[in-house]
Protein backbone atom coordinates (compact mmCIF):
# COMPACT_ATOMS: atom_id res chain seq x y z
CA UNK A 1 0.00 0.00 0.00
CA UNK A 2 1.32 3.44 -0.89
CA UNK A 3 1.97 6.08 1.75
CA UNK A 4 -0.95 8.30 0.69
CA UNK A 5 -3.27 5.29 0.67
CA UNK A 6 -2.13 4.33 4.15
CA UNK A 7 -2.78 7.92 5.24
CA UNK A 8 -6.31 7.85 3.78
CA UNK A 9 -7.10 4.62 5.60
CA UNK A 10 -5.68 5.99 8.85
CA UNK A 11 -7.71 9.19 8.53
CA UNK A 12 -10.86 7.18 7.84
CA UNK A 13 -10.29 4.92 10.85
CA UNK A 14 -9.44 7.96 13.01
CA UNK A 15 -12.73 9.58 11.98
CA UNK A 16 -14.66 6.42 12.78
CA UNK A 17 -12.93 6.19 16.18
CA UNK A 18 -13.75 9.81 17.00
CA UNK A 19 -17.36 9.12 16.03
CA UNK A 20 -17.34 6.05 18.29
CA UNK A 21 -16.17 8.12 21.25
CA UNK A 22 -19.11 10.50 20.81
CA UNK A 23 -21.54 7.69 20.05
CA UNK A 24 -20.61 5.94 23.29
CA UNK A 25 -20.86 9.24 25.19
CA UNK A 26 -24.36 10.00 23.87
CA UNK A 27 -25.48 6.43 24.50
CA UNK A 28 -24.13 6.40 28.06
CA UNK A 29 -25.67 9.77 28.88
CA UNK A 30 -29.03 8.61 27.50
CA UNK A 31 -28.74 5.34 29.41
CA UNK A 32 -27.89 7.14 32.66
CA UNK A 33 -30.83 9.52 32.20
CA UNK A 34 -33.06 6.49 31.62
CA UNK A 35 -31.77 4.82 34.79
CA UNK A 36 -32.31 7.96 36.87
CA UNK A 37 -35.83 8.22 35.46
CA UNK A 38 -36.57 4.59 36.35
CA UNK A 39 -35.20 4.57 39.87
CA UNK A 40 -35.21 8.20 41.03
CA UNK A 41 -38.08 9.87 39.23
CA UNK A 42 -38.44 12.45 42.02
CA UNK A 43 -35.01 13.82 41.06
CA UNK A 44 -36.28 14.63 37.56
CA UNK A 45 -39.81 15.81 38.36
CA UNK A 46 -38.82 19.42 39.14
CA UNK A 47 -37.20 19.83 35.67
CA UNK A 48 -39.59 18.42 33.03
CA UNK A 49 -38.63 20.81 30.21
CA UNK A 50 -34.89 20.47 30.80
CA UNK A 51 -35.07 16.67 30.98
CA UNK A 52 -37.20 16.53 27.82
CA UNK A 53 -34.74 18.80 25.99
CA UNK A 54 -31.78 16.77 27.21
CA UNK A 55 -33.38 13.44 26.32
CA UNK A 56 -34.41 14.51 22.81
CA UNK A 57 -31.05 16.14 22.12
CA UNK A 58 -29.14 13.03 23.17
CA UNK A 59 -31.50 10.80 21.19
CA UNK A 60 -31.11 12.89 18.03
CA UNK A 61 -27.32 13.12 18.38
CA UNK A 62 -27.05 9.37 18.95
CA UNK A 63 -29.00 8.49 15.81
CA UNK A 64 -27.05 10.97 13.71
CA UNK A 65 -23.81 9.40 14.93
CA UNK A 66 -25.06 5.85 14.40
CA UNK A 67 -26.17 6.59 10.87
CA UNK A 68 -22.74 8.01 10.07
CA UNK A 69 -21.27 4.50 10.37
CA UNK A 70 -23.78 3.03 7.91
CA UNK A 71 -24.07 5.88 5.41
CA UNK A 72 -23.32 4.72 1.87
CA UNK A 73 -23.84 8.07 0.17
CA UNK A 74 -21.08 9.66 -1.87
CA UNK A 75 -18.62 11.57 0.25
CA UNK A 76 -19.64 9.86 3.50
CA UNK A 77 -16.76 8.46 5.54
CA UNK A 78 -18.46 5.61 7.36
CA UNK A 79 -17.70 1.91 7.34
CA UNK A 80 -18.90 1.43 3.72
CA UNK A 81 -16.31 4.01 2.66
CA UNK A 82 -13.59 2.16 4.58
CA UNK A 83 -14.54 -1.04 2.74
CA UNK A 84 -14.47 0.81 -0.58
CA UNK A 85 -10.98 2.15 0.15
CA UNK A 86 -9.75 -1.31 1.10
CA UNK A 87 -11.08 -2.79 -2.13
CA UNK A 88 -9.39 -0.05 -4.13
CA UNK A 89 -6.08 -0.04 -2.29
CA UNK A 90 -5.65 -3.74 -1.57
CA UNK A 91 -7.10 -5.61 -4.57
CA UNK A 92 -4.50 -8.40 -4.25
CA UNK A 93 -4.99 -9.09 -0.53
CA UNK A 94 -7.51 -11.91 -0.76
CA UNK A 95 -7.58 -12.44 3.04
CA UNK A 96 -8.42 -8.79 3.66
CA UNK A 97 -11.09 -8.71 0.94
CA UNK A 98 -12.62 -11.91 2.27
CA UNK A 99 -12.81 -10.26 5.70
CA UNK A 100 -14.45 -7.18 4.17
CA UNK A 101 -17.12 -9.37 2.54
CA UNK A 102 -17.70 -11.25 5.80
CA UNK A 103 -17.99 -7.99 7.75
CA UNK A 104 -20.39 -6.50 5.21
CA UNK A 105 -22.57 -9.57 5.51
CA UNK A 106 -22.34 -9.63 9.32
CA UNK A 107 -23.17 -5.93 9.60
CA UNK A 108 -26.16 -6.31 7.29
CA UNK A 109 -27.44 -9.21 9.40
CA UNK A 110 -26.57 -8.03 12.90
CA UNK A 111 -27.15 -4.34 12.54
CA UNK A 112 -30.74 -3.34 11.93
CA UNK A 113 -29.78 -0.80 9.30
CA UNK A 114 -33.39 -0.25 8.29
CA UNK A 115 -34.47 0.79 11.79
CA UNK A 116 -31.48 3.08 12.32
CA UNK A 117 -32.03 4.63 8.88
CA UNK A 118 -35.74 5.11 9.50
CA UNK A 119 -35.16 6.83 12.85
CA UNK A 120 -32.42 9.03 11.45
CA UNK A 121 -34.21 9.91 8.21
CA UNK A 122 -37.83 10.17 9.32
CA UNK A 123 -37.59 11.50 12.85
CA UNK A 124 -34.17 13.04 13.48
CA UNK A 125 -32.91 14.52 10.20
CA UNK A 126 -36.25 15.11 8.48
CA UNK A 127 -39.35 15.55 10.57
CA UNK A 128 -41.74 13.51 8.47
CA UNK A 129 -45.33 12.65 9.29
CA UNK A 130 -44.05 9.31 10.64
CA UNK A 131 -43.32 10.91 13.98
CA UNK A 132 -47.08 11.24 14.53
CA UNK A 133 -47.95 7.65 13.62
CA UNK A 134 -48.02 5.07 16.41
CA UNK A 135 -47.27 2.33 13.86
CA UNK A 136 -43.86 3.86 13.18
CA UNK A 137 -42.84 3.58 16.83
CA UNK A 138 -44.20 0.04 17.12
CA UNK A 139 -42.58 -1.18 13.90
CA UNK A 140 -39.21 0.50 14.50
CA UNK A 141 -38.81 0.03 18.25
CA UNK A 142 -35.21 -0.10 19.41
CA UNK A 143 -34.28 -0.80 23.01
CA UNK A 144 -31.23 0.66 24.71
CA UNK A 145 -29.73 -2.83 24.89
CA UNK A 146 -30.04 -3.14 21.10
CA UNK A 147 -28.34 0.21 20.65
CA UNK A 148 -25.54 -0.91 22.97
CA UNK A 149 -25.06 -4.11 20.95
CA UNK A 150 -25.09 -2.13 17.71
CA UNK A 151 -22.42 0.28 18.93
CA UNK A 152 -20.30 -2.62 20.22
CA UNK A 153 -20.60 -4.35 16.83
CA UNK A 154 -19.54 -1.19 14.98
CA UNK A 155 -16.70 -0.69 17.45
CA UNK A 156 -15.47 -4.25 16.95
CA UNK A 157 -15.48 -3.83 13.20
CA UNK A 158 -13.50 -0.59 13.27
CA UNK A 159 -11.10 -1.94 15.87
CA UNK A 160 -10.33 -5.09 13.88
CA UNK A 161 -9.27 -3.03 10.83
CA UNK A 162 -7.31 -0.62 12.99
CA UNK A 163 -5.35 -3.46 14.53
CA UNK A 164 -4.85 -5.22 11.21
CA UNK A 165 -3.93 -2.21 9.09
CA UNK A 166 -2.48 0.29 11.54
CA UNK A 167 -1.20 -2.11 14.22
CA UNK A 168 -2.91 -0.11 16.94
CA UNK A 169 -5.75 -0.39 19.40
CA UNK A 170 -8.07 2.51 20.11
CA UNK A 171 -9.79 3.51 23.32
CA UNK A 172 -13.22 4.54 22.12
CA UNK A 173 -15.11 3.61 25.30
CA UNK A 174 -12.80 4.98 27.97
CA UNK A 175 -13.43 8.68 27.37
CA UNK A 176 -17.17 8.23 27.99
CA UNK A 177 -17.10 5.85 30.95
CA UNK A 178 -17.59 8.68 33.41
CA UNK A 179 -20.59 10.14 31.57
CA UNK A 180 -23.16 7.89 33.27
CA UNK A 181 -21.67 8.60 36.69
CA UNK A 182 -21.66 12.34 35.99
CA UNK A 183 -25.30 12.38 34.88
CA UNK A 184 -26.34 10.46 37.99
CA UNK A 185 -24.25 12.73 40.23
CA UNK A 186 -25.72 15.83 38.59
CA UNK A 187 -29.25 14.62 39.18
CA UNK A 188 -28.51 13.71 42.78
CA UNK A 189 -26.77 17.03 43.47
CA UNK A 190 -30.01 18.92 43.83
Amino acid sequence: MKEDQQKNIEETIDGLCENLVWTWAYYRALFALHEVAKFSQKLLDPYPQFISCLYHGLFDALFLKLYHFLDKSKGASGIPNLFKLLRRYCPDDSDLLRQVRLDEKRLSQEVNIEKVSKWRNEVVAHLTTSHRESEFFRDHRLHLSELHDLIACLEGTVESYSQRLLQRSNDTRGPSESVAREVTALMKAQ
